[in-house]
């Protein structure tokens, strides 16, 4: 049994998908196992990363937890103080006591103690929390998600002919496909943890300009023009934000670290092991139906 937190989120959606392709019995935790919708065969439980108990029970009989839950976009005990800064730690507590064989992590590739986030701080935390856990493990960090980011750029260009830049829109970045990345999760939930982590970044990198292009071109559009914002803006705007929408400064914060940390890994050694990762455009052409080139 492998357990998945996170299960009905985007990448975790994906993950379990993978995992019941391959026939492995999959538990989803959610808070709200009413409004989940699983492919067949999937176990769905209430639980929440706040409740040990509920964890306890979760965990009864898995082999491995897959961990995809994150604070990024929640405010008060679901933002990142509760979630990475809390919840995350106490399932960490649960697994280790259970016995789990394998702890697998998604964290993200700009976790880092000395972020000016504090969302990506607090997921460095989790990870050395894990490292020192005495489980075994498996962190994935990813860099930024194809799948988030071409549904936020195409809306724009959709409704308006216009790309959105954040910081100058030049600097390269190594997008990953949310397919790829429960790709790897999916294969390593299977095996014993070893202890193993790596930075997961697609096959090319793009600026945020030849981003917005590429959906364009998906989408048969023209850009007619931009809605910029300058790293220094969001710089600004972030802590005057944050009384009133902490999701959106923290958003900010996350724009500005496009221009001002770098974005591009190299993931070649994962790649060769889990197998080749889509591009950009194939990821588009994948994505075509539905609504736009953001049917993710």
């Amino acid at each position: 049994m492998i357990v998945v937190f996170g299960g009905t989120g985007r990448v975790g959606r994906q993950i379990v998908e993978q995992l019941r392709q391959e026939g492995k019995a999959v538990r989803v935790v959610t808070r709200d196992p009413t409004s989940a919708r699983m492919v067949q065969g999937v176990e769905v439980v209430a639980g929440d990363v706040h409740d040990r108990r509920t964890l306890i029970r979760a965990a009864v009989g898995a082999q491995a937890i897959v961990c995809t839950v994150q604070g990024g976009d929640g405010k008060g005990k679901n933002g990142p103080k509760g979630i990475e800064g809390a919840g995350i730690p106490s399932l960490i507590g649960v697994a280790r006591d259970t016995g789990i064989e394998n702890f697998v992590y998604v964290s993200s590739a700009s976790a880092r103690a000395d972020s000016p986030v504090e969302f990506f701080r607090l997921k460095f935390e989790v990870e050395r929390a894990l490292r020192t856990s005495g489980l075994p493990y498996s962190i994935l960090r990813p860099t930024h998600l194809m799948d988030t980011w071409v549904e936020l750029l195409a809306e724009s260009i959709n409704k308006k002919g216009k790309a959105t830049i954040f910081g100058s829109g030049a600097a390269p970045v190594s997008w990953v496909a949310g397919r790829d990345v429960a790709r790897v999760a999916a294969a390593l939930a299977v095996r014993p943890g070893e202890d193993w982590s790596a930075d997961l970044g697609g096959p090319e990198a793009l600026t945020l300009r030849q981003v917005n292009e590429l959906i364009a071109d998906s989408l048969g559009l023209q850009i007619t023009g931009e809605n910029r914002m300058p790293v220094g803006m969001l710089q600004v705007m972030s802590p005057l934000t944050r009384p009133f929408n902490e999701v959106l400064a923290r958003r900010m914060q996350m724009g500005a670290l496009l221009d001002t940390q770098p974005q591009i890994v190299d993931s070649g050694a994962v790649w060769a092991r889990f197998g080749e990762p889509l591009s950009l455009p194939a990821w588009l052409e994948i994505n075509r139906s539905g609504s736009g080139a953001a049917a993710a």
